[in-house]
């Protein structure tokens, strides 16, 4: 996904499956701070964490029972 459109609070799904929360789009527009909703029972990822992400690795809007790919 575009960086430039990424907002705060969106929801996005990412490469691995899980369910993310923008929290901001980091200075040098390659990384995107996320909030974990959903880590598909990932043992490595706490639901609630936050970790930094390559933008790269947000492949869609979350938009309730369908994503839509913004690429």
């Amino acid at each position: 996904m575009n960086p430039n459109i990424l907002t705060t609070g969106m929801r996005c799904t990412l490469s691995d499956g899980s369910l993310v929360e923008v929290r901001s789009v980091l200075p040098d527009h390659v990384h995107v701070r996320v909030r974990y909703l959903d880590t598909l029972d990932n043992p490595e990822i706490r639901n609630g964490e936050e970790r930094e992400v390559p933008f790269e690795e947000l492949i869609a809007e979350y938009m309730g029972t369908h994503a839509e790919g913004l690429t």
